[in-house]
């Protein structure tokens, strides 16, 4: 009896910590879309006097987090799943491509 009531105080200790971690990723994911949000923002408002390849960074940035982000927080069918990592990949890919760019634009400069 006293091994069984253990056991389920075990049991309940897991959950918990389980559920205060699932807790703390969806803040992160929050976060991480509010970021992205702004990112958006900040491309939008600064596209007259920022280079182009700035925005194509800031917008690839935000929309590669937005498709990470919105999936964790939000129930999406799954047969979205597929393509929105696909969003999330290429974006990602062009990010990189873009700041690459913009390193290599910075030395020679």
């Amino acid at each position: 009896m006293q091994a069984e009531i253990n056991s389920n105080k075990i049991k309940n200790v897991k959950e918990v910590n389980n559920m205060n971690a699932r807790r703390h990723a969806d803040k992160l994911a929050y976060f991480f879309i509010a970021f992205a949000i702004y990112l958006i923002i900040r491309a939008i408002a600064a596209s007259h006097s920022v280079s182009p390849i700035n925005i194509l960074l800031y917008i690839s940035i935000a929309t590669s987090l937005l498709a990470s982000n919105i999936p964790r927080v939000l129930d999406i069918p799954l047969h979205f799943a597929y393509p929105v990592r696909c969003i999330e990949i290429f974006t990602f890919g062009i990010a990189v491509v873009c700041f690459i760019v913009m390193c290599m634009r910075h030395i020679w400069a």
